[in-house]
């Protein structure tokens, strides 16, 4: 089995709650991330779904050092950083890197791209001045923008444009792993594709591990070898992304899933959409025992049980390459719902 370019364990993030504090009342926080744990493997693309507040692109910050863990550890090719301490700070911005889902606004508009490009070079002391405008047009042809282009300023660009540039920033110095936070969300229809399939050529041809943080279940299959699913921060189910599509074992994933419209359904009940009820809990007000228990249909149609109102399940394996946080795995396929 493939030693993992990035393995992160119990991680979890707590902010502070909003609102007011008296002046005899205690601190409160809400936990945004609760003992995540996942791998990737070098050349594998991860897809991270859930519903928006889920934590997605909150993880995806962690795992990059942009936000303060509480808990938990992060591994780049088996050496633990800690995100607290410069030196590590700075070891993790080499080895991992993140692009944003606005291109609009995480490029600085009063810089060109040129000088936006060489900015990895300069900080981490790998490319000497010299050769630094060589290396921004090479960065430059291999997104397939012109080189000539490199004087320009982001307002100069589209926004597929700008997406490329993002990302030819980030592998500028050569990442083992991408984090992409819905790197196509904010562009049109007609360039997601094309940003897509730069992102899957750069990552075979850097033999990159990819995070892909995204909503769109479509192209999460179709560009991840695996997926997990976040629920109220937390992972719920984590395996093959085929396997998962064809046969969720976590009831939430089957919700998730049930929404992709398809050509041919295996049959009438995985044609119906499970429509789940109520909206998501607060993070500072998750509920006891499962947090999905509040809006879960297998949950009802189990009769409600005690155990589900009571305690949180683990994430434990389910057949062989298979995890899910759900007492009653094996019995969330969508066609189980359709009763």
């Amino acid at each position: 089995m493939s030693v993992p370019v990035l393995r992160v364990e119990g991680l979890s993030v707590e902010f502070p709650a909003s609102g007011g504090r008296g002046l005899f009342k205690p601190k409160t926080t809400f936990k945004a991330l609760s003992e995540i744990s996942l791998s990737l493997v070098a050349g594998e693309a991860l897809g991270l779904i859930g519903e928006s507040g889920s934590g997605k692109t909150t993880l995806g910050k962690a795992i990059v050092g942009l936000v303060p863990t509480s808990q938990g550890r992060i591994e780049v090719a088996g050496t633990e950083l800690d995100v607290q301490k410069d030196a590590d700070r700075s070891a993790l911005a080499c080895q991992v890197q993140m692009v944003f889902q606005d291109p609009f606004s995480s490029l600085h508009p009063r810089k060109t791209v040129g000088n936006t490009l060489s900015e990895p070079f300069r900080i981490q002391k790998t490319v000497e001045s010299s050769a630094q405008p060589g290396k921004v047009a090479a960065l430059l042809q291999r997104v397939g923008l012109d080189p000539a282009h490199a004087a320009r300023y982001p307002q100069h660009f589209s926004g597929g444009q700008r997406q490329r540039i993002a990302i030819a920033r980030a592998i500028a110095n050569q990442p083992s792993v991408l984090v992409a936070d819905e790197p196509v969300s904010a562009l049109d229809v007609s360039v997601q594709a094309q940003i897509l399939n730069l992102l899957d050529e750069l990552k075979a041809q850097e033999n990159m591990a990819m995070l892909f943080i995204s909503h769109d279940l479509s192209v999460v299959r179709h560009l991840c070898q695996r997926i997990a699913v976040m629920y109220l921060g937390r992972i719920v189910e984590i395996g093959p992304a085929k396997a998962m599509a064809a046969s969720p074992v976590h009831p939430y994933t089957a919700a998730l899933m049930s929404a992709v419209p398809r050509v041919k359904a295996r049959n009438k009940a995985m044609s119906k959409p499970i429509v789940l009820k109520g909206d998501v809990p607060s993070h500072a007000a998750i509920p006891s025992g499962c947090p999905f228990h509040t809006r879960c249909w297998l949950y009802a149609k189990k009769g409600q049980p005690e155990r589900c109102r009571s305690e949180v399940p683990d994430l434990v394996g389910v057949g062989a390459d298979r995890q899910s946080a759900c007492f009653f795995p094996q019995e969330a396929d969508p066609s189980a719902a359709g009763a």
